[in-house]
């Protein structure tokens, strides 16, 4: 089963220049945890979630209107295109550690997002074919496990 099949189509999106606090609302307004950060060209750049906007905001001390998402968005972009099989999406979301990736075409312009959710969703339909519930589970796994890193340094007070 390939990509296309199962990607959202439906998107919102920001662009490195928007402040935390339009990215927080877009999020609000949508009830996601993500977002893609589109460049002017319209070609997917990054993703910002959540967690990586209160981080921003706990780090810098600031308000998020005074912080840009080019501060707080990921430094790096897994992505997979329309045509490729679920197998490689499972793979990177357990390899990277990653809930989404954008699904971009051949010239970098978003096209979808695939979640792990939909990756379980896809699971319960009668229809299922392309990953095994046991990989999904062991994605899941991978993706929830904690990766080794330094700690965040305080704001000063």
């Amino acid at each position: 089963m390939r990509v296309e099949e199962i990607m959202s189509k439906q998107l919102e999106t920001c662009r490195p220049e928007d402040s935390l606090e339009r990215a927080v609302q877009k999020m609000w307004e949508h009830d996601i945890g993500s977002l893609p950060v589109l460049a002017a060209d319209g070609r997917a750049i990054s993703m910002i979630t959540d967690r990586d906007i209160v981080m921003s905001a706990y780090i810098h001390g600031m308000a998020l209107r005074e912080i840009k998402v080019s501060e707080a968005m990921s430094k790096r972009l897994v992505t997979v295109q329309p045509s490729d099989d679920l197998h490689l999406v499972e793979e990177r979301m357990r390899v990277e550690q990653v809930r989404r990736i954008p699904v971009v075409d051949s010239k970098g312009a978003l096209k979808g997002i695939v979640t792990v959710n939909d990756l379980a969703h896809h699971l319960r339909s009668r229809t299922a074919s392309g990953v095994t519930p046991e990989e999904v589970a062991g994605t899941v796994a991978a993706i929830t496990t904690p990766r080794p890193s330094a700690p965040a340094p305080r704001p000063s007070a």
